[in-house]
Order: C-alpha cells, then sequence, then structure tokens
C-alpha cells in the first residue's frame, strides 16, 4: 500500500510543478519522474493483488495424529 502511496506523491509533485508527461511536457526527466510514479502504483497493486491471493487460500490441514500404541 505504501508504494501507490508513494508513487502517486511522485507523480503528484510533477502536477503539481506542471512538469509532467500528463501535462504533454515530454523531457527526460519529466518522463523519468512519471515513469518512476507509476512504476511504484503497479509495483503496490501487484503487492495487493498476490496477498488477497494468498488470503484466500485456505491452509492445508494437518495431517492426523498417529497413536503410539501398536496393536
Amino acid at each position: 500500500m505504501r508504494s501507490i502511496f508513494w508513487g502517486a506523491v511522485i507523480i503528484a509533485i510533477g502536477l503539481l510543478r506542471g512538469d509532467s508527461v500528463f501535462h504533454g511536457d515530454f523531457s527526460v526527466l519529466t518522463v523519468g519522474f512519471d515513469a518512476l510514479g507509476a512504476f511504484f502504483i503497479v509495483k503496490g497493486l501487484l503487492s495487493l493483488k498476490r496477498g488477497a491471493a494468498a488470503a484466500s487460500t485456505a491452509p492445508a490441514a494437518p495431517p492426523p495424529a498417529r497413536s503410539s500404541q501398536m496393536p
């Protein structure tokens, strides 16, 4: 979740300054920062998806206890 937040912050800084690909300013610096922000957002979304998939699978039941008595 933190990755999504920081990715959005990086993109928002560019938008507030007016230096962003989303404003049509295509320089090396703006493309780099917006790509970095998008990377962190995608990374956060993938980690959320993996966490939800891991939580939805039920843990395997433990094997039955073996009796110590011989028949």
